[in-house]
């Protein structure tokens, strides 16, 4: 999809650097090389890695990454890190966040049923376990059946960085999977600064516009930037899919000072307006849709930050901020039982409000680097759920819920980095969180039957829990040789229960079901041990990483009665598997390469144990790329597949004694795809440029979730110029 990100030099195995000016401390003893190696200090660091494609490779032998905390070279990093640049964003056809990510090994996106709103798996772990943050900053989630949702326009990304392990020793709860840390774009190199791109695509007959405006004067950084988004339904080999339009609009605006050269002091504002719909093209309903209206997401934050304060204090970083989630949303349901026909509609309005605070030291003590920090957040939620079920025409029984929950957490860290031989470093680090949760809640409910209307139903309680827990990591690094990297890690996550697997009751897409919150819920855990090998040199580049994680305490889902299911820590997930990025630069202009993941997923709950997780044991892109000058045009082209094996989702309530009890399983068949992508870069420094995509050119029909197809054939094109 973007020619300099599935390379392993651009996001496995270049040379990468984050900056805090560490290296002008005065220490002799320590490596000028040597920085935070270890997953847990790139999670803690604002998971600041950079790629750049092969032009760029070839004229730096490390790349100084924007905005990061602490400098580091990739090939001191014992767990796997992979990384989207802004270069990759302008040269890709994506619509959301979730396709730019969708390439990197060990990663899956998961659609909902629609299109604008995309929650990301890593290593078979889905969204709930999944860290999301922009700017090092969470994305909480307190009310959906699906985790956190990403937010934010790809015109606004400087990069992306994706840390595939658990992340909780800096970054806290729900990193079992992994995380993943959106950096938004900052300031320029001159006074006045641009940027405007366009495209479309004819999978939904889709169309994007961005602008940004941006710059550094006397002493002052800025950046305004804004975009919109409009796509119909989403198009499909066997027709157009209902219910998958989106829209989105966004603005942000960066403003900071340098006060010296090692102070700065700023701010941003963000705002971002999504409106979609998901619907089904697959049987089990004679009607169904999510309508989301409204779905906005609003955050200002502050920072401060020194550097070089002392010989031993390097770096001290002070963070802010207020985010504020509204969504409006409508559930309906037309499905035929035995009983007869049951409509359900479903409305809720909810409001998240988050705020937090971080503060974080950075120690230069001999050879030793300590990082050391606290953080604290309070999410407040108010949500009100509005449910009308028709048995029949005649009847309508209406219920009424309403939620005042609140969380809160503090957290401790501290992670240090040593090295114990001269080509030996070794990571290890901890962290203890504190949690408190709470809930007030209120019910009514009434019947209606011709003219007649009375109450069914009252309710009123409220609830509390609250736990503590600690976590630890340890990873070593290797160097034998310049260009290879031996890396071995252990990594403890863990996942507090959000407020709706606590306290609130909710309706599964279902005329019937209801999901009850459980109060006595204990935290997720895990622990994953990982080695891998990096090499890079002028013709090959690797890595690759064996992984196995084990997984405890899942929360899921139990039948209670045959209408009613209740949040419960009954599961458990091992998980092991291959990730491999593999190139070759030994061909004039061409460059074959492959990135695959080999993986199995065992999940137990209710006594069975079963492979069926619903995680396809095989991805893989493989292809080759072309880059070249003709006439002072940089050309490019890559041609590539994307493979796909096949997965089955077991149905751990199904029961072949009961009537009507859904299917054992269900199963997505495996796909191949082939598409071909082009483009050009012209002008002074290459500031303009057209990039085409060319997509599922067999027209292959196939799905990787259970409600809707994956998009046909189609095509892009995308324009973007800087001045």
């Amino acid at each position: 999809m973007f020619d300099s990100f599935v390379r392993l030099s651009t996001f496995c195995c270049e040379q990468f650097s984050f900056a805090n000016n560490k290296h002008s401390t005065d220490n002799k003893t320590m490596k000028t090389t040597h920085a935070i190696s270890g997953l847990s200090a790139a999670v803690a660091l604002a998971l600041s890695a950079g790629t750049v494609s092969a032009e760029d490779v070839l004229q730096t032998e490390t790349v100084h990454v924007t905005a990061s905390r602490v400098e580091q070279e990739l090939m001191e990093v014992p767990m796997s890190v992979s990384v989207i640049t802004s270069k990759d964003i302008e040269k890709s056809g994506a619509k959301t966040v979730g396709d730019l990510l969708s390439d990197i090994p060990g990663v899956e996106i998961k659609n909902d049923g629609g299109q604008g709103i995309d929650r990301v798996k890593i290593r078979g772990e889905d969204a709930f376990r999944t860290l999301v943050m922009i700017d090092g900053q969470k994305v909480a989630e307190h009310k959906s059946m699906s985790g956190a949702p990403i937010l934010i326009d790809p015109s606004m990304i400087e990069r992306i960085e994706v840390i595939k392990g658990p992340a909780s020793v800096l970054y806290g709860s729900d990193a079992i999977g992994g995380a993943i840390n959106i950096i938004t774009k900052k300031g320029g190199t001159r006074a006045v600064q641009g940027e405007i791109s366009a495209g479309m695509d004819t999978s939904a007959s889709g169309k994007n516009v961005s602008a940004g405006i941006y710059g550094t004067v006397n002493g002052w950084e800025y950046r305004l930037n804004a975009a919109t988004e409009n796509y119909d339904r989403l198009e499909t080999p066997i027709g157009e899919v209902p219910y998958t339009e989106f829209d989105s609009r966004s603005a942000s605006l960066y403003l900071a000072y340098n006060i010296n050269e090692n102070m700065k002091v700023g701010g941003t504002i963000d705002y971002y307006n999504l409106d979609f719909m998901s619907g089904t093209q697959v049987g089990g309903y004679d009607e169904f849709f999510v309508d989301v209206p409204k779905w906005d997401r609003t955050k200002g934050a502050l920072f401060f930050e020194m550097n070089n304060v002392n010989d031993y204090l390097a770096r001290l970083r002070l963070d802010v901020f207020h985010q504020q989630s509204n969504k409006d949303m409508q559930n309906h349901v037309v499905e035929t039982l035995d009983t007869g026909v049951f409509t359900m509609n479903s409305f809720a309005d909810n409001k998240l409000d988050q705020t937090g605070f971080s503060a974080q030291s950075d120690w230069q003590l001999g050879d030793h680097y300590l990082i050391a920090g606290y953080e604290f957040s309070y999410d407040s939620l108010d949500a009100t759920t509005n449910t009308l079920l028709q048995p029949d025409p005649a009847m309508t029984i209406k219920t009424s819920r309403f939620w005042d929950a609140q969380q809160q957490q503090h957290s401790v860290y501290a992670n240090m980095e040593s090295p114990i031989l001269s080509d030996v470093s070794l990571t290890y680090g901890v962290r203890y969180t504190w949690v408190r949760s709470e809930a007030d809640h209120n019910k009514t409910g009434t019947m209606t039957m011709g003219p007649t209307t009375r109450p069914t139903s009252s309710e009123s309680w409220s609830r509390d829990s609250s736990d503590g827990h600690a976590v630890f990591n340890l990873g070593a690094v290797w160097r034998p040789a310049e260009d290879v990297a031996l890396r071995a890690s252990w990594a403890q996550g863990y996942r507090f229960p959000i407020l709706q697997e606590l306290f609130v009751d909710t309706t599964m897409g279902s005329a019937q079901t209801t999901t009850k919150g459980n109060p006595d819920l204990k935290p997720e855990t895990s622990d994953n041990f990982e080695i891998g090998l990096r090499w890079s040199n002028a013709i090959l580049s690797l890595d690759s990483a064996l992984f196995y994680s084990n997984a405890d305490d899942y929360i899921d889902t139990i039948m209670i009665d045959a209408n009613t299911y209740q949040y419960t820590n009954v599961a458990e997930a091992t998980t092991y598997g291959l990730e491999t990025s593999f190139s070759l630069n030994v061909f004039d202009n061409f460059e074959p390469y492959t990135t695959f993941t080999l993986m199995r997923r065992k999940f137990e709950q209710n006594g069975i144990s079963t492979y069926d997780s619903g995680t396809p044991e095989m991805t893989a892109r493989y292809g080759v790329r072309w880059n070249g000058v003709v006439e002072g045009l940089n050309l490019r082209a890559d041609a590539y597949a994307i493979s796909r094996s096949d997965s089955v989702q077991h149905n751990f309530d199904y029961d072949p004694n009961e009537a009507g009890s859904q299917k054992k399983s269900f199963e997505l068949g495996g796909a191949t795809t082939f598409n071909l992508t082009a483009g050009v870069s012209f002008g002074k420094d290459s500031a303009h440029s057209i990039d085409v995509g060319l997509y599922n050119i067999t027209d292959k029909l196939y799905q990787t979730s259970d409600a809707i197809y994956e998009a046909g054939r189609y095509f892009t094109v995308k324009w973007n110029s800087k001045f």
